[in-house]
């Protein structure tokens, strides 16, 4: 099957977050591929499917519009999102009130998520986690005009695990205890 992205249309590497290599694409955005789908295929287009849909119920007025296109008979997927300025969310960025108010309004919609679900949103990424004092939540971003933004959204749950997906299942299993614990940090 072909394709359902134009490669002439994608321009140069922009980076690599936990689990996503990004490119520019056209001139106002960009496009990703998922690790975890090239690891896992169907599975994981799956479950990339069902966290977007999620997001869009929790937390719609955050969420960066994001287009997933499948292929290889629903095997393979990218995403299509528009191009934007942000950077990290600080801790120290809690100080400014409209952030604040933002901030806490995210934390209440993953409470609610996590009480209706039983799902918790990964809000630290590879940034967040892997530092040992971390003052930055990498999943949740800063635009210049201080809205608050997710441009992914990735839940630390998997339906079923298959061998493959051990490591993963693992990893998310320690991403859920350290990041209860590091939220801590930016509530209080």
């Amino acid at each position: 099957m072909r394709k359902p992205y134009d490669k002439k249309r994608m321009g140069k590497f922009i980076g690599w977050g936990g689990e996503h290599f990004v490119f520019a694409y056209d001139n106002d955005k960009v496009i990703k591929f998922s690790l975890h789908v090239w690891l896992s295929g169907q599975s994981a287009v799956e479950k990339i499917k069902t966290d977007y849909a999620a997001g869009q119920r929790y937390f719609t007025p955050y969420l960066l519009p994001t287009e997933i296109l499948t292929y290889n008979n629903s095997r393979a997927c990218v995403d299509i999102q528009p191009k934007i300025q942000c950077r990290f969310l600080e801790k120290k960025d809690l100080s400014n009130p409209l952030i604040k108010e933002q901030f806490s309004d995210i934390m209440s919609r993953c409470q609610k998520m996590e009480r209706e679900t039983g799902w918790v949103f990964d809000l630290f990424g590879r940034e967040g986690l892997f530092r040992f004092r971390p003052q930055l939540i990498s999943n949740i971003l800063v635009t210049p005009e201080d809205k608050l933004i997710l441009i992914d959204f990735t839940l630390l749950h998997l339906n079923k695990v298959k061998m493959r997906e051990l490591p993963i299942w693992l990893l998310m299993q320690w991403a859920k205890r350290r990041q209860k614990k590091l939220l801590s940090n930016f509530i209080h």
